[in-house]
């Protein structure tokens, strides 16, 4: 008989266990009455059977329609879109005493933007109940002028991700931002604004997390008006990051034929006999012009503080210009016997094997 009380004693523990776990992922209208964000509901209204599962989730779509104005030495360009939101509540939930809440999508979270001069955008519209989902849709339309900061190390082998975000108006206690697993975010196959060369990889999406300045009482990640443990408020950010690479060769051949064709200038030299030093100096001093040249109209295309794989071509092929004309003076001095230096065949081998494994190097 002892044991058996025991057994009682302890299935009644281990449920009332189970039952605050449940409630964990729940909020009673009771919080929701004294709650900042949606409050306002009346206390005499409350019975224990209104709850709601959090946190909510919203699901977020993006469709890129157009962008223009994406240049290498701008911080911003113009992006047209096409917004959709997906929640399971509506804006006029109904709870147990007849009383309503508002848990719309759009009155959850809000994407990210600045106003510009260019700026137009509609408001968020309710689009009707998605039985295949079973869920409320909400859609809106955007033009406007967004900010990139380029990431040029590896350029003209670069890719650039522009950033396009989603962020909740409250804690991640009671909204997270999902990427749609149903709609796959996307851009028109034919973008006729978006600067040659360009073309969108893929449209990546992660979840990030804000801390906000406003402060309120949680109590287990919970809001807890009565009492709970003041901590900032931290809420969840959506993150679309559309990946764009340079296709095509023609920029390569833009950017380095000079620098290339003054390379080769330079070997041209160790062509040439000896008794025409004065057409091998000729030569020499055209191909040291033509690299430095290049350089300067490879940075006057770029805006970048940073070393680029562009910087580090073109100051290769400056330095091998320059190792070629010190093998040539190298050579017209009588007074170094180094037969294998002197071969011209020779040198031009040291200096081309050179260039290949410098160049190599700067690609892994």
């Amino acid at each position: 008989m002892k044991n058996y009380y025991i057994f009682i004693i302890i299935f009644i523990v281990f449920s009332s266990c189970t039952d605050r776990k449940k409630q964990d992922s729940k909020i009673n209208k009771t919080n929701l009455s004294n709650h900042p964000y949606w409050g306002r509901i009346h206390p005499s209204d409350v019975t224990r059977f209104d709850t709601i599962k959090i946190p909510l989730e919203i699901d977020t779509y993006m469709f890129i329609d157009d962008i223009s104005e994406l240049e290498t030495n701008k911080s911003d360009f113009n992006a047209d879109l096409k917004l959709r939101l997906w929640s399971s509540f509506d804006e006029d939930e109904i709870l147990k005493g007849n009383d309503t809440i508002n848990l719309s999508a759009d009155y959850l979270i809000e994407f990210d933007y600045k106003i510009t001069e260019n700026l137009y955008h509609s408001k968020w519209q309710w689009d009707g109940y998605y039985e295949d989902v079973k869920k409320y849709r909400y859609v809106k339309e955007m033009e406007n002028k967004f900010h990139h900061k380029w990431d040029l190390r590896k350029y003209p082998f670069d890719k650039q991700k522009i950033r396009f975000s989603f962020t909740s108006l409250y804690d991640t206690s009671y909204v997270r931002i999902k990427n749609s697993k149903k709609f796959i975010s996307s851009a028109n196959e034919y973008l006729p604004n978006l600067k040659d060369g360009f073309v969108i990889d893929t449209i990546l999406f992660k979840e990030e997390f804000i801390k906000s300045e406003i402060i309120e009482p949680f109590d287990n990640g919970i809001y807890d008006y009565q009492g709970g443990t003041e901590r900032n408020e931290v809420r969840s950010r959506g993150v679309y990051e559309v990946v764009l690479s340079r296709q095509g060769s023609w920029l390569f051949f833009k950017l380095f034929l000079g620098s290339f064709l003054s390379l080769l200038l330079s070997w041209f030299v160790f062509l040439i006999p000896m008794s025409e030093f004065d057409a091998k100096s000729n030569l020499s001093v055209g191909a040291i012009f033509g690299a430095v040249g290049n350089k300067y109209f490879v940075d006057s295309a770029i805006s970048s503080q940073v070393l680029t794989t562009a910087d580090l071509i073109n100051n290769l092929i400056i330095t091998i210009v320059i190792f070629n004309v010190l093998l040539m003076i190298y050579q017209k001095n009588e007074k170094i016997k180094n037969k294998f230096l002197k071969n011209e065949k020779s040198a031009l081998k040291i200096s081309v094997s050179t260039f290949i494994i410098c160049l190599s190097l700067i690609h892994i």
